[in-house]
């Protein structure tokens, strides 16, 4: 992927006069290893893109209704000392719901495995996160008996590259 790192078009105020709600509706997530090509069309004049996604004979994308208004995600740049960069996508959610005998395994694989995870919003924009690497698990707690009971879910990955909106083809491979 070739990155130019000149800019190339203007951030006007007036290109953004219109209404925006960016908050996170569902999270669709894929096992890492499911996903066997998930191609970027880089190109800056037109868009940048997942053109397709492909996954494994029998796989699929999984869908979370997280809690209302408990979802965020980052996309952080990082500059380390020596002037290394990468960037660090992080999504944290809570899950609705009990926890019961039918919960442990999910959180156990939310816990330990690698994701591709993808994001859609409010506005109607879906996000791929960690698309070069996973996400893995960086935090998760369950709580009860108080006003903030429930279970917080954190998945994180240092990549080399912006979160990446979905081309129609790859919407409809995520959500079936």
């Amino acid at each position: 992927m070739a990155i130019n790192c000149a800019l190339n078009r203007d951030l006007l105020r007036g290109d953004t006069c219109n209404y925006s709600l960016p908050e996170i509706t569902q999270i669709f997530v894929a096992n890492f290893d499911d996903v066997t090509a998930a191609p970027v069309s880089y190109d800056c004049e037109s868009g940048v893109s997942i053109t397709a996604l492909t996954l494994v004979s029998g796989a699929k994308f999984y869908k979370i209704d997280p809690a209302k208004n408990s979802t965020t995600f980052t996309d952080e740049l990082v500059v380390e000392d020596a002037g290394n960069k990468y960037r660090t996508h992080t999504i944290t959610f809570n899950i609705v719901g009990k926890y019961d005998k039918d919960m442990v395994c999910t959180l156990d694989a939310l816990a330990l495995g690698k994701f591709f995870v993808v994001v859609h919003t409010a506005d109607d924009q879906y996000l791929a996160l960690g698309r070069a690497v996973g996400m893995e698990a960086s935090a998760q707690s369950l709580g009860g008996g108080g006003d903030t009971n429930g279970i917080t879910v954190t998945l994180s990955a240092n990549v080399t590259e912006s979160s990446v909106p979905l081309s129609q083809a790859a919407i409809d491979v995520v959500k079936g």
